[in-house]
């Protein structure tokens, strides 16, 4: 099924910044591990009427359309703070009942999915991709069960890497105080 019969697709917004904004503004930095928003963004747009219907809300998917590293797609679980997404995201939203951003996001986030996508992208300097090639995109749709299971997989997946990794720098501080102690002996 395409992504276009599954969800909608629009373009994020190209504002000016101002340090006294109360929006906040999501761009391709503010993400941390685990397709996390920054706790620590500052608001950086003023209020405006237009602004509103761009607003961020709950499952809607935003997808990196530029770069070097791929086109990341990021599900919103939540949103506390009033946000738009810069022009560099594609915000998908109104995603049939049949199908889970989340899925939706993890399916965009494939290595195959990344690779076909980088195929079809345009430009030599920065590679991006535009809602029709996003919108043509075939994703397979299994059930909601079994999305859901994919999803709860992948986070758990995720949730060992970190892990893995703090295990691993629990150690090397561990060995390094253990050796520097021998040093001094």
């Amino acid at each position: 099924m395409k992504l276009k019969e599954i969800t909608s697709i629009s373009s994020g917004i190209n504002e000016r910044r101002n340090p006294q904004g109360t929006i906040y503004y999501l761009g391709a930095s503010d993400f941390i591990a685990d397709h996390t928003i920054n706790p620590l963004i500052e608001p950086s747009l003023m209020p405006s009427s237009k602004l509103e219907k761009h607003f961020l809300i709950k499952d809607d998917i935003v997808v990196l359309a530029k770069g070097h590293n791929g086109f990341a797609a990021h599900a919103i679980k939540n949103v506390v703070k009033p946000m738009v997404a810069s022009s560099v995201f594609m915000v998908l939203r109104n995603t049939v009942a049949s199908v889970t951003p989340q899925y939706i996001a993890w399916y965009i986030n494939l290595e195959s999915t990344q690779k076909e996508l980088r195929g079809y992208s345009r430009g030599t300097a920065l590679p991006a991709i535009n809602r029709t090639i996003l919108g043509d995109l075939d994703i397979k749709i299994p059930s909601l069960i079994i999305q859901k299971n994919i999803v709860a997989i992948d986070d758990l997946k995720k949730q060992e890497s970190y892990l893995t990794t703090q295990l691993d720098h629990l150690k090397t501080t561990q060995l390094e105080l253990l050796l520097k102690n021998k040093i001094k002996a």
